[in-house]
């Protein structure tokens, strides 16, 4: 019998805001244990959360770039649950109104194409704490710093049919998200994290099976080796009559052993006894909020690839690397509007301006301002320095805070335009390897390489190379 997996995704996402959820203590990452607390975090008696406005803001941007349709009215909830990590004895989420309902998220599955993966609902909620677990001793050390951060929790359909998709999920999530500002979604730092739900069903059969999900992800690679892991896993038992083995549970990835383990066994929502908190009003948000948020949201990275795949001609591939991240978009269109041709903009911004980003540490502005890397293009463009050469400075370019005109000026690096010294170049160099030109004559036409490169050093890199193996044709009599 053949199978089929289903497979739906809980994301959880830090929003980036200064201060907790309820609470005026601050959310930076890696201070000092219990350092980042207050009353309201600490449960302290008669103590009362008050809802933070920006990350209310951050959520209706994360529901708009994800197509969700907010509500104009939802509600706060107690989670009653054992929470070691939070001292109040329950997390404050939101249950059956949250603040948002539906959305959609487009990726592209391996073959190119498109499938849209529905979200039930987004909600806010509040973090809990962080247990370090000892090797010594009966006991486990609580740290409270994120105790009360602001999270919103996005909730797939189970959609997904393979861990491909789901890793295509993520990407696509992750990347909308820091694309609205609503995160930098630093798994390592626990800004993203997911849990995945995950069942099979023989391929003809609507009924879902049982759902096992799965904590402890802390990377995208690793939500697809432990739903890979979990789909073998649940296959063999029902082919080995052992499906009842399958049961309704969480488990827990080991990296390390590249298997899961049972944690506990799956609550339903009953068991976490959800009823609406008392110290919190009821979250209303006007329409015309909505709307206020809505005008200022950017131009979404689904919509800003594809205008760069059917207005500027680029391939989807090289479309999705330059919408990673806004600040990269940004880059490339400033260099087509400086005249730039779109896949040299294209290709300079992936290779070379990411390169220097990332080597010097500093954004893609400041490593290659725009006004010098869009000279350098046009230079290239023009045929007035020749792409290798352009290359091969493009470093000590940047470094030196000069013009692209003037650097390459001064390096004695303008490539040549007059005919009769390109001719005089070539000739030189056929003169000086004779071997190879026999060779070339003689049919390894391969050779030609060798030639141009001879050229080119003869010139001091001033020549264009097709220029050149125009030129070696024309001597040598050949057609290249």
């Amino acid at each position: 019998m053949e199978y089929e997996a289903v497979i739906g995704l809980e994301v959880h996402c830090q929003l980036s805001t200064r201060t907790k959820l309820f609470c005026g203590a601050t959310t930076v990452f890696g201070r000092e244990p219990n350092s980042q607390v207050d009353v309201v975090s600490l449960g302290l008696p008669g103590a009362l959360p008050v809802l933070n406005a920006e990350a209310v803001e951050l959520a209706i941007r994360a529901a708009l770039g994800l197509n969700g349709t907010v509500a104009e009215y939802s509600k706060f909830d107690r989670k009653h649950y054992f929470y070691p990590d939070l001292p109040k004895g329950y997390q404050i989420s939101q249950y059956d109104q949250p603040y948002c309902t539906g959305g959609t998220v487009k990726i592209e599955l391996e073959d190119g194409t498109p499938k849209i993966i529905n979200l039930t609902r987004i909600h806010l909620e509040e973090d809990a704490g962080k247990l370090i677990h000892q090797d010594h001793g009966p006991w486990s050390e609580v740290d409270l710093n994120r105790a009360g951060t602001p999270l919103i929790e996005i909730v797939s359909d189970p959609d997904m049919r393979n861990p491909q998709e789901a890793y295509a999920y993520l990407m696509e999530l992750k990347r909308t998200l820091k694309w609205v500002g609503v995160s930098d979604c630093e798994m390592q730092e626990g800004s993203l994290r997911c849990d995945a739900n995950v069942s099979i069903r023989p391929k003809d059969q609507a009924k879902f099976g049982t759902r096992v999900e799965i904590k402890n992800l802390n990377s995208f690679r690793a939500v697809e080796a432990a739903i890979d892991h979990e789909i073998r896993n649940q296959i063999a038992l029902h082919r080995a009559g052992r499906y009842e083995e399958v049961k309704q549970c969480t488990k827990l990835w080991d990296p390390d052993a590249k298997t899961t383990r049972v944690m506990r066994s799956k609550e339903d929502a009953a068991d976490y006894r959800y009823f609406p908190d008392p110290d919190l009003p009821p979250l209303v948000i006007p329409a015309a909020r909505i709307q206020q948020i809505r005008s200022t949201m950017p131009e979404l990275p689904l919509v800003r690839e594809d205008r760069f795949v059917t207005a500027l001609g680029l391939e989807r591939a090289a479309a999705r690397e330059l919408t990673a991240e806004a600040g990269v978009a940004d880059y490339f269109e400033a260099l087509i509007a400086k005249g730039c041709p779109a896949k040299l903009a294209a290709n300079w911004t992936r290779e070379e301006a990411i390169r220097l980003a990332n080597e010097l540490h500093k954004p893609l502005a400041v490593a290659a301002p725009v006004p010098v890397m869009a000279d350098l293009i046009l230079l290239v463009a023009g045929n007035k320095v020749a792409r290798v050469v352009a290359k091969a400075e493009c470093t000590d370019l940047f470094l030196s805070g000069q013009g692209a005109e003037a650097y390459f000026t001064a390096k004695g690096q303008i490539q040549v335009q007059d005919t009769a010294a390109l001719a005089g170049f070539v000739a030189q160099a056929i003169a000086q390897e004779t071997k190879v030109v026999e060779d070339i004559r003689g049919g390894k036409l391969a050779a030609v390489g060798r030639l141009v490169g001879v050229t080119m050093k003869l010139s001091g890199g001033k020549l264009n190379p097709n220029d050149v193996k125009a030129e070696l044709g024309k001597q040598l009599g050949v057609a290249l």
